[in-house]
């Protein structure tokens, strides 16, 4: 990495960790540090939405996915307006009358402490084990790019992340996961245009593009009845309904943003933006992995 590389990369984790501090003056309250004092807009609740779903193993994992398998996995989201929706009915106005500051909350109100100390429980538990591993796959690339050992990496990732979030709250953590969220939309379009840059002289996008799909790369719809196919359209929307409807209904990580949001209509739009954001994006991830197969019918792989 060059001096401009290293600039980059110290100037965006100071200022995550500069302005995530600078959020503690929202924070003064338990409302204001777990609830943001229900002030948040509903864009940047929605955005704060999809960053808490994706993370590097999306940006990683999907292309690589869509690099061997092609863009068969997008199936997988096409249930999720559909959650979205019922959520916004039921979900969303049913926490917001029950005025609790976590999902679990509600269990001790309806059952008793024990029963909300065992839901916590198991989140956090499966919460860390997910966490370790969404820290620890970016980190084998990046400790790579730094020069850096995969346990300092690990460290340092950990670290930034946990200092702004433990400091400025959820306030910090949604305006964060907005700048971060811009970044990668920004960074996914750089990348297109760089993978189209690079294909032979002569051969376009649509060339690309026509030849993934005679290799049958660009399937986003297979209404087979296979059980052995894991991607399928009845996969995509009555299996992973349920998982949506599950994730972000019960899963605090989830539950807490839109809890943040003004009102009730402007959480339910929160969710409405993220679900029919979530399948273009996803397209587009998954584009990347196709074009880089395409990208080496052409060149010699790695």
């Amino acid at each position: 990495m060059q001096f401009l590389d290293w600039a980059v990369v110290v100037v965006y984790l100071a200022y995550v960790i500069w302005d995530g501090i600078r959020m503690t003056k929202h924070s003064g309250s338990a409302e204001g540090y777990f609830l943001a004092n229900r002030s948040l807009p509903w864009w940047a609740v929605g955005l704060s939405v999809m960053a808490t779903q994706l993370s590097a193993i999306t940006l990683v994992g999907t292309t690589g996915q869509a690099y061997t398998d092609g863009m068969r996995f997008l199936q997988f989201y096409y249930g999720l307006p559909l959650a979205m929706v019922i959520l916004c009915i039921t979900v969303v106005p049913f926490f917001y009358r029950a005025n609790v500051f976590t999902a679990y909350e509600y269990l001790e109100k309806r059952f008793d402490s024990k029963t909300r100390s065992l839901t916590s429980f198991f989140f956090l538990i499966s919460r860390g084990l997910g966490v370790g591993v969404i820290i620890a796959a970016p980190s084998v690339i990046l400790s790579i790019v730094l020069g850096w050992s995969e346990i300092l990496t690990i460290f340092v990732i950990g670290l930034s992340t946990t200092a702004y979030t433990m400091i400025g709250g959820v306030q910090a953590v949604t305006w964060t996961d907005v700048k971060q969220m811009v970044v990668i939309f920004v960074g996914l379009s750089i990348v297109l245009f760089v993978i189209v840059s690079q294909f032979p002289a002569g051969v376009t996008l649509t060339d690309g593009l026509y030849l993934a799909g005679s290799l049958g790369k660009l399937e986003t719809v297979n209404t087979s009845f296979d059980l052995t196919e894991k991607y399928t359209i009845w996969s995509g929307t009555i299996a992973a309904l349920l998982l949506f409807l599950s994730y972000f209904g019960c899963d605090q990580s989830q539950v807490q943003r839109f809890l943040t949001a003004k009102s009730v209509s402007q959480g339910r739009t929160s969710l409405l933006m993220s679900a029919f954001l979530k399948i273009p994006m996803q397209f587009m991830i998954l584009l990347i992995g196709v074009l880089v197969f395409v990208f080496y019918q052409f060149a010699t792989p790695p």
